[in-house]
């Protein structure tokens, strides 16, 4: 679900900055400037996870459990719903364009982590699944995201979206505390 809001995020820019910035084709892209320098800080801070899941793993005997990916999911989650707030209440005519663009670099950053703690998790506790789980998102999420915006209007669109991550936040914290467990009773991960 979080991913699927992500997509749904993406298809929103060009609606927001054409419908109400009156941006041509070329210039809602570049409206996507933010999100790229967000994705760069949290790229930038990779070295810092790579020294953590390698101290995790002298501690566990040469292990990392699965769980431990969800650290930075967790700032994520936090992230997410930050950005898009920013990015909701910003959308209006009168706000400058470069407002929602700067609130899309914290979205971006967030976008980094929510994407790479969740399918590393995914991938190393649920192996079997993995792909279809990533994939069911990709396909189902793009399919309303026009009408949900040209019916909700920027605001209540993104602020919704904002709403739901709000809600979603806690889940990579309740699935790193109890991660472990529900995999040891599941038939789908990979033991």
């Amino acid at each position: 679900m979080d991913l699927g809001i992500l997509y749904l995020t993406f298809q929103a820019f060009p609606i927001v900055f054409m419908d109400v910035h009156s941006f041509n084709t070329q210039s809602a892209g570049m409206s996507f400037l933010g999100i790229g320098l967000g994705m760069l800080l949290g790229i930038s801070t990779q070295p810092y996870w790579n020294r953590l899941y390698r101290r995790v793993e002298e501690e566990n005997n040469g292990k990392v459990p699965p769980e431990t990916r969800l650290i930075m999911g967790e700032i994520g989650g936090v992230l997410v719903p930050f950005g898009l707030f920013w990015l909701a209440f910003t959308t209006y005519k009168g706000v400058p364009w470069i407002v929602p663009i700067i609130a899309s670099v914290p979205f971006g950053s967030s976008i980094h982590f929510v994407f790479t703690s969740t399918f590393t998790y995914l991938v190393t506790a649920y192996r079997p699944i993995a792909a279809t789980m990533r994939s069911s998102f990709a396909v189902a999420f793009p399919l309303f995201a026009n009408q949900m915006h040209h019916r909700l209007g920027t605001v209540g669109a993104t602020a919704r979206l904002a709403g739901l991550m709000t809600i979603l936040a806690p889940l990579p914290f309740v699935f790193r505390r109890m991660g472990a467990r529900l995999r040891e009773e599941s038939r789908f991960a990979h033991h």
